[in-house]
């Protein structure tokens, strides 16, 4: 059970509230049964795939910024990273195996025979790379991709058996290889960080934020 809001903080004002409501709501209107199905396959809350999708994209799946793409502004050197790390814990079910093949065909086999995290001895000779960046402006295929990482970042920050949603987050945007602190509170480390992960965690967790407005 977590607690919402997390942080008694906000990015967003009050007023803001009915057209955050608004922007959720075409989310879920638009994708609602993507969303459902892989929140089933990958055991992540919808609330937090519809959030991570408003606060990265609005909702566009056509958006990019730099190399991230998509609904949930994932790069492709991360999807290949992602898919591959999720199926050496054996935790690639056969359901979303079939989601991947659907869209990657063979290449899919590609990534899951990596030795290792951006291993781009044997995938695309050019970029070293399984997916594409078009692969990535697909809807299905880019909520499956961020739920799995969503999933794995849960995992990881589950302290004494709860989950640390600021430092999910903090971690979504910022990279798998970021390094969080253990033994904190969550004033403490909000504190620590920058201000960019400080509206990234106020965005999703804080007073009127979208798990705030979702949960009500």
């Amino acid at each position: 059970m977590i607690t919402i809001p997390l942080i008694n903080k906000s990015f967003y004002t009050a007023s803001q509230k009915p057209n955050i409501q608004t922007e959720l709501a075409k989310i879920k209107s638009n994708y609602g049964s993507l969303i459902a199905n892989i929140a089933k396959l990958t055991k992540v809350p919808e609330d937090l795939i519809v959030s991570v999708i408003f606060i990265e994209s609005q909702g566009n799946p056509k958006a990019k910024l730099v190399k991230a793409i998509g609904l949930m502004q994932v790069q492709a050197q991360a999807a290949n990273d992602i898919i591959w790390y999720e199926n050496s814990k054996k935790r690639l079910g056969d359901a979303e195996k079939a989601i991947l093949r659907k869209y990657l065909g063979s290449r899919l086999d590609c990534v899951l025979s990596m030795r290792y995290m951006s291993d781009k001895r044997i995938c695309n000779k050019n970029t070293g790379l399984s997916v594409t960046d078009a692969d990535l402006y697909n809807p299905e295929f880019n909520i499956l991709v961020g739920a799995i990482y969503l999933g794995i970042l849960l995992d990881a920050h589950t302290e004494n058996g709860k989950i640390r949603l600021d430092k999910v987050i903090v971690r979504y945007n910022k990279g798998f290889f970021t390094k969080m602190p253990k033994g904190d509170t969550v004033a403490s480390f909000y504190a620590s960080q920058p201000k960019s992960s400080q509206d990234y965690i106020k965005k999703l967790a804080g007073l009127n934020s979208t798990l705030d407005i979702l949960t009500v």
